[in-house]
């Protein structure tokens, strides 16, 4: 007995409603396994985002500009000079005012920890992104002799850091270091749940393509130049 056009066509059409609602199933219930599970894979991806590298005695700290209200960054820094890590603190940031840099700031909290002056070196710059500012340092660094570093920033930016840092010293024949600050802007065991941690990560993602598309294009012996005060 013959089966009639319309007959397979709506036959046909009943099977692929069937497939489609399937999928959706699948997928509906995918997502609802990650919904479920989404605090622990986004505290794990956190937590990897984080980069604390293992330490070695160093020449000097470098701490990045950009700390945050609390002092995060330069608190940490002499943390490890106490411990011994380094003999000297190096300061880095942009003009806050027209004679008046972060790195300065940082310099008179570093100061108020008890660090002596000649254990700190201030430079100045006007860089606007990591890796203008590395670019400044490296200058700095290498008319210092200074070559081996342990670089100190927010642990939400220290993987981007450490990238630029290895690009641009790595090749100058620097042995650097990243060693990661807790901040009070990123928790990486709950940082969805907060406004300034998912903004933190979000940029951080962002930069750190555009950070891998700039090295690119930056020669080895590209320097800025850079003030320096002590």
């Amino acid at each position: 007995m013959s089966v009639s056009p319309s007959a397979r066509e709506s036959s046909s059409r009943r099977r692929g409603l069937r497939r489609c609602l399937a999928v959706l199933l699948i997928l509906g219930g995918l997502l609802a396994v990650l919904y479920a599970a989404r605090a622990p894979l986004l505290c794990a991806f956190g937590e990897w985002w984080v980069v604390d590298e293992p330490l070695a005695k160093s020449q000097a700290i470098v701490v990045l500009g950009g700390d945050s209200r609390s002092g995060d960054r330069v608190r940490h820094a002499v943390e490890l000079y106490r411990q011994g890590w380094a003999p000297l603190i190096v300061l880095s940031g942009p003009l806050l005012r027209n004679d008046f840099s972060e790195g300065e700031l940082m310099n008179s909290e570093a100061r108020g920890m008890g660090v002596p002056q000649n254990a700190i070196q201030v430079v100045r710059s006007e860089a606007d992104s990591t890796l203008e500012e590395a670019l400044v340092l490296r200058r700095f660094l290498a008319g210092h002799k200074l070559n081996r570093l342990i670089v100190v920033t927010s642990n939400f930016h220290a993987r981007r850091s450490r990238n630029i840092y290895r690009a641009v010293l790595g090749k100058s024949g620097f042995e650097v270091r990243v060693s990661a600050s807790p901040d009070m802007r990123f928790d990486p065991r709950r940082w969805w749940q907060q406004r300034e941690g998912q903004k933190e990560m979000v940029l951080e993602l962002l930069k750190s393509f555009a950070a891998w598309w700039e090295l690119r294009r930056v020669p080895s012996s590209e320097v800025s130049g850079g003030k320096t005060s002590s």
